[in-house]
């Protein structure tokens, strides 16, 4: 049985408790594995009633720079005292969370994902991870949840 090396391991990054210990998690990892790391926050659009249509048109709302900005905050903060062995890059996307995880796996090679089991909004809590449950179910890697 051969062994895989992970070259690069995706966080998706919510702020939320979980998505931290996530990232510390993910920290953790690459440096066993003297991976890179993608910490990925998703700026949430909100979808009309029907979201698969809304996707079909591809008639997206225009990327607000004012949250851009904010998650690209958030995520130089939290790397700011991050190891310098460790190569990594921060991505604020804007799009539906579960699904841009997702892509951004498949088009950027990710070996791994590591993620919070919930997010941060009460909705989200509720339906206990929901976005978790879509990204390991969805993923073309493996992906680790984080409690």
């Amino acid at each position: 049985m051969t062994e895989t090396k992970i070259k690069q391991i995706l966080v998706a990054f919510d702020g939320s408790e979980q998505s931290q210990d996530a990232f510390q998690e993910a920290i953790r990892i690459a440096k066993f594995e003297k991976a890179s790391l993608i910490f990925l926050t998703v700026i949430s659009e909100i979808m009309p009633n029907d979201d698969e249509l809304y996707l079909q048109l591809d008639v997206r709302p225009e990327i607000d720079d004012v949250y851009r900005a904010l998650a690209e905050k958030r995520l130089e903060t939290i790397t700011a005292e991050l190891d310098t062995t460790i190569t990594y890059k921060n991505e604020a996307i804007h799009g539906d969370a579960k699904r841009s995880i997702v892509e951004y796996a498949k088009e950027n090679q990710v070996d791994l994902i590591v993620i919070g089991a919930t997010g941060r909004g009460a909705l989200e809590r509720r339906l206990i991870g929901s976005t978790t449950a879509y990204v390991v179910n969805h993923a073309p890697c493996n992906v680790m949840v984080v409690k």
